[in-house]
């Protein structure tokens, strides 16, 4: 068993989003990405299904166009079949991302 502390893991830096990996295996990768107001995640198609909790600020996210507004203690989960999904953050934000697939 593993045992993580994600308010450790969160790491703003005023020039871009950053990321920290902290579980990785052969079905599940599991990160902490963190952004200051104004950053963005930019568009991307992912290899796997990814669930998105917002553990900290405002944002929204797009998928395949559709937009939707994220607040803290969001969960949204994205099939890897949908082809772009990013998000923007409004206020700072701290997303966990889980890949799974």
């Amino acid at each position: 068993m593993n045992v993580y502390s994600l308010n450790s893991l969160t790491e703003f830096s005023p020039d871009h989003h950053t990321k920290h990996v902290f579980f990785d295996s052969q079905r599940i990768k599991a990160q902490v990405i963190s952004l200051d107001a104004g950053q963005q995640i930019p568009p991307c198609r992912m290899e796997r299904d990814v669930i998105f909790f917002i553990m900290e600020g405002q944002g929204r996210i797009v998928v395949n166009g559709e937009e939707k507004e994220l607040e803290k203690f969001s969960w949204v989960f994205v099939p890897k079949e949908k082809n772009s999904r990013s998000i923007q953050a409004e206020t700072r934000m701290a997303v966990l991302a889980i890949q799974i697939g």
